[in-house]
């Protein structure tokens, strides 16, 4: 009996490390791992487009910017850098995607931004660039810190700026997912690039492209972020924010993403009650769009703002 209470405590605990093993890999980011902006990865997703994002981010290094934070819900101190554009000019608050930052994600809106006079504040999601925390929950606990930050800008540029939340990947999902947390009214309208419909979803996305089994696989996952993480990954979805928000939603979203099938970009739009527009950008891969067609993403972008902003 003592034999198979050791063997069962045993699978026990192997299960346990197992389950703390995959949350480790899939959710946590400390300092240690975090990039700075001229190691953009040497991946599909940016090799083709590296002269082009090192000389917008040296472009960025050089433009006066102001650094710029706030406190989370959780006590977590979360970092920005705020690029001054012309009095009354709109803001537009961007949010990177996952392991991601501005100066990669943001390559197309700093260009707008500094060309249009528009103030840019690029945000430091939690668990990436200068911002605490160790754990990235893939747009659960992001949604707020969105929000926190959009009552930030209203507080420094007043309530008659119009304010404009824009993101890439993660970040266009958490804007998404903010959008039904009773944002500032002067919030005019959401740009999101390449964001998926939720975060089980891209997860089960992920494991498929990676031809592993989405059983048992995510349901591991599911069980380390509820474990270690504190979160449920099924808490929110982008899906079921705009099916229920009345902000205006530019949808941009490239023909060839590797990572967010274009259909969920579709499904998102389709299902989308408030204003909204859709562009497709042809050629483009995951999180590239602007670097792909830089004037497309320009035009759609300056529209929709001028539309929303009437």
């Amino acid at each position: 009996m003592i034999v198979v209470f050791v063997i069962l405590i045993s699978l026990l605990l192997l299960g346990l490390l197992s389950v703390y093993a995959v949350y480790r890999v899939v959710f946590c980011h400390p300092f240690r791992m975090r990039p700075i902006a001229r190691q953009i990865p040497d991946s599909n997703l940016y090799r083709a487009h590296k002269d082009k994002m090192l000389k917008v981010i040296e472009d960025m290094e050089r433009t006066s910017s102001e650094e710029v934070s706030i406190l989370s819900e959780d006590g977590l101190r979360l970092c920005g850098k705020l690029y001054h554009g012309k009095k009354d000019a709109p803001l537009i608050l961007f949010f990177h995607g996952y392991h991601g930052m501005a100066a990669w994600d943001g390559y197309g809106f700093f260009q707008i931004c500094k060309t249009n006079g528009f103030n840019f504040l690029t945000i430091d999601e939690r668990a990436h660039g200068k911002s605490e925390g160790n754990v990235i929950t893939f747009g659960i606990k992001e949604r707020y810190d969105c929000k926190l930050w959009t009552e930030y800008a209203v507080k420094r540029f007043g309530e008659g700026t119009d304010i404009f939340l824009a993101g890439v990947s993660m970040g266009a999902a958490s804007v998404m997912m903010s959008s039904t947390l009773g944002l500032p009214g002067n919030v005019r309208g959401i740009i999101e690039d390449c964001g998926y419909s939720g975060p089980a979803d891209i997860i089960k996305e992920t494991i498929r492209a990676k031809k592993l089994p989405v059983k048992p696989v995510y349901p591991l996952i599911k069980l380390g972020a509820y474990l270690f993480g504190h979160f449920d990954l099924e808490a929110d979805t982008a899906l079921g924010a705009v099916q229920k928000t009345n902000i205006p939603i530019l949808f941009i979203q490239g023909e060839r993403d590797s990572v967010v099938p274009p259909s969920m970009g579709v499904e998102l739009y389709e299902a989308c009650k408030s204003t909204k527009e859709l562009t497709m950008i042809k050629g483009a891969d995951h999180a590239n769009s602007a670097m792909t067609d830089y004037e497309t993403y320009e035009r759609v972008i300056l529209k929709f703002i001028k539309k929303s902003s009437i």
